[in-house]
């Protein structure tokens, strides 16, 4: 091995930040931010037809889910388009198949592990459970190496609930894995949360145990991570008014720590994703929490210079008044309701109409004369979406429904008030010996925005993670998720031009995960919007500012075939140690298997040595691997 000489490990690689050499540490990073005269090149470049997204504008359930489902040792990606189905593409080397449907309906939390240990991967789909009106419980389907999806069964002695989040974990070191989930109860139910852990016995999974009851049963979203370094997994459950922590005890038996751990931090509200990230190589796993509200409230965003409204509302009735418009007819784009309990009625004849749409409750569209829509119903009893033209160019919409209504409204000159969501700060704890402490403002995290979901990956090799960050953004504009670049440990700088940009107006962003899709040593990002699409961009770092990397697969364990979910691989290069955690994800709703692991060695020329401890404490090491290596572990 030839160790970097006397200097922080990778501190002189190129910054891709700034493009421009480094010549000093983190201390001189924004000296150098600023000698380039030209604009710095884009972290990621969107690509077209690797995999072949639809073009319409659907509705998600969380991120995309990424892992070798037929284990051919590409990553493969499955996509949740609520209300609708779930898919796979299937990743031919770095060309991606047309979508295969596992599941169509209402799709939530989805998994993927081997559970029962045969060989062939799992899938676990969480339903949605009509508005709690049709209760529903896990499907499971099984998948073989030549990619034949065989649908299992439903785990009919689960509690029926509206599924929220799947997550697998090892609770009691017997080598088999457990599942996690959480959901709504059904209606009429006196407590709304189910959260609740079946334990794994022989191919099946007995009667749950009840983790730590959040006060809010909006905290169904679920991270499992170690917090106090013991190799035995742990769960945190938020995402509403407060966050609450099980510490496993290794024996399937779990302790409330929430006081004891985060403290005052537990009633964090609005916590709508959450990653585990070791951002100083210490060795224990901090969190990073974007943080946005569920679409519960009424929105509306104007953009002046392409002059679009964008309005959603919720179970609500609503009224935008004295909109201008600019031309003859009135076009509204990207029409999307739950679903469609009242119809679209036209002026004050209340004529039904029907926007033209790609697919049921996608991509709809409607354009209407004045003709069509003069005047507004007499009486006041509104149901639906009602548009009425009162003259003068100006326009009338609105109404009431039960679900989720949205749309863009196009050619607007005059509209009313905007009502945006209001700052809510992304935050960064650091894990100090079992315990968390904010250092966001200390570590250089100015984050006002909402955010709604975060990706945790080494984009440039230098070897420590970065973030990959979702906005919720303006609806009115096109959705731009942007790149936390950290530096050495120290601070992180935003990233904002990245390259990870949409083109739809309407939407929203819900999703982004990493992964090296090409296996080119850079890592990728699968991103996408709520009501709108998914993209795949590409890593354009270049190699002479790229720092070295080392692939590690990590498989069942050797002796007690324990799965590999829930085992923590540690490298050390150049003397420094890094750790990942397999399955970990920035998504509280889906399971994620990411055994194909990718760490970055900055100038490091090889690895001095990698070791994996499997849930079940069974342990494995390997010496001396040369950079840009695959190990398998």
């Amino acid at each position: 091995m030839k160790p970097v000489k006397n200097v922080p490990f990778a501190c002189c690689i190129m910054s891709i930040v700034a493009s421009a050499l480094l010549s000093g540490c983190a201390s001189e990073h924004a000296s150098a931010m600023s000698k380039p005269t030209n604009s710095p090149p884009l972290v990621f470049k969107r690509t077209n037809g690797i995999i072949p997204f639809t073009q319409s504008l659907q509705r998600k359930w969380g991120a995309a889910v990424t892992a070798d489902v037929d284990q051919d040792g590409w990553d493969d990606v499955i996509t949740t388009q609520h209300g609708t189905n779930a898919l796979i593409y299937w990743n031919n080397e770095g060309h991606f198949s047309e979508p295969i449907v596992i599941v169509t309906g209402d799709t939530h939390g989805l998994g993927v592990s081997d559970y029962d240990g045969d060989g062939k991967m799992d899938i676990v789909v969480s339903p949605g459970g009509g508005d709690g009106g049709n209760p529903r419980r896990p499907i499971y389907f099984s998948v073989d190496k030549q990619r034949n999806i065989t649908k299992g069964g439903t785990f009919s002695h689960f509690s029926a609930s509206r599924g929220r989040a799947i997550k697998f974990l090892e609770a009691n070191g017997d080598n088999k894995l457990d599942l996690f989930t959480t959901g709504f109860a059904p209606k009429r139910v006196k407590s709304l949360t189910t959260n609740q852990l079946y334990f794994n016995s022989s191919k099946n999974f007995s009667p749950p145990l009840t983790l730590s009851i959040p006060h809010d049963p909006l905290s169904f979203k679920t991270l499992v991570t170690d917090v106090n370094n013991d190799d035995i997994s742990d769960v945190i459950t938020f995402g509403g008014k407060d966050m609450t922590l099980s510490i496993g005890q290794g024996d399937g038996s779990y302790v409330d720590s929430t006081k004891e751990v985060l403290g005052d931090l537990a009633n964090t509200h609005n916590a709508i994703n959450i990653a585990e990230i070791d951002y100083d190589n210490d060795g224990d796993f901090d969190l990073f929490l974007a943080r946005s509200q569920y679409q519960f409230q009424q929105e509306s965003y104007y953009d002046p210079k392409d002059k679009n409204f964008a309005f959603f509302v919720f179970r609500k009735s609503f009224m935008f008044e004295d909109i201008t418009i600019e031309g003859e007819n009135l076009i509204l784009e990207n029409i999307q309701e739950t679903w469609a309990t009242y119809n679209i009625q036209l002026g004050r004849e209340r004529k039904v109409v029907e926007a033209v749409r790609a697919a049921h409750y996608m991509d709809g569209r409607l354009e209407i004369t004045p003709q069509n829509a003069m005047g507004w119903p007499a009486d006041s009893e509104l149901k639906g979406l009602h548009i009425g033209y009162l003259g003068n160019s100006k326009w009338r919409i609105g109404g009431a429904v039960k679900s989720r209504l949205s749309a863009v409204i196009k050619n607007v000159v005059n509209h009313p008030d905007e009502m945006r969501r209001k700052p809510l700060p992304a935050l960064l704890l650091e894990n100090r010996n079992g315990k968390f402490v904010d250092v966001t403002q200390r570590i250089g995290i100015n984050i006002q925005e909402q955010t709604t979901s975060v990706a945790v990956a080494d984009f440039n090799n230098d070897g420590f993670m970065d973030l990959a960050i979702t906005p919720y953004g303006n609806m009115a504009l096109p959705i731009e998720h942007y790149v936390l670049m950290n530096q050495q440990g120290k601070s992180f700088s935003k990233f904002s031009h990245a390259g990870l940009t949409s083109d739809e107006i309407g939407a929203t962003g819900v999703g982004i995960t990493a992964f090296d899709y090409d296996q080119d040593g850079r890592v990728d990002v699968v991103y996408g919007n709520e009501r709108g699409r998914w993209y795949l961009a590409k890593n354009q770092i270049q190699k002479d500012a790229l720092g070295n990397f080392i692939k590690v697969e990590v498989g069942v364990s050797e002796v007690q075939k324990a799965q590999p979910t829930g085992a923590k691989v540690t490298i050390t290069a150049c003397g420094k140690q890094q750790t990942q955690h397999v399955g970990a994800t920035g998504d509280g709703f889906h399971h994620m298997l990411n055994n194909n692991m990718h760490f970055g060695i900055g100038e490091c020329d090889s690895v001095e040595k990698v070791h994996v401890i499997w849930p079940n404490g069974e342990e494995k090491s390997l010496e001396d691997r040369e950079a840009g290596s695959k190990v398998k572990l």
